[in-house]
């Protein structure tokens, strides 16, 4: 089957254009280092254990814990519709 010199060039424009188009989309990268992963929170040793915090997380409401978390600049303060304590900035 013999397909004419017109049809040749309009399939060799299309697939050089889905080549050039593919080629142009940027590809998603993971980071260079993995520590930078988690920006959000911040490492810590809450009541003896290592924990990585941030405002808004789920919290002990205890003496102790209260002063751990203010060491690294949080509160264990705000309650929820549900009674649940969360970390705000200290």
């Amino acid at each position: 089957m013999s397909r004419s010199p017109l049809a040749r060039r309009i399939r060799a424009a299309v697939l050089l254009g889905a080549f050039v188009l593919s080629a142009a989309v940027p590809v998603a990268q993971a980071p260079a280092d993995p520590s930078t992963a988690h920006v959000a929170c911040r490492p810590a040793v809450i009541e003896g254990q290592h924990k990585c915090i941030a405002r808004g997380q789920y919290c002990r409401h205890t003496h102790r814990a209260n002063r751990d978390y203010h060491r690294y600049g949080y509160h264990c303060g705000k309650r929820d519709r549900r009674g649940d304590y969360h970390l705000v900035y200290y």
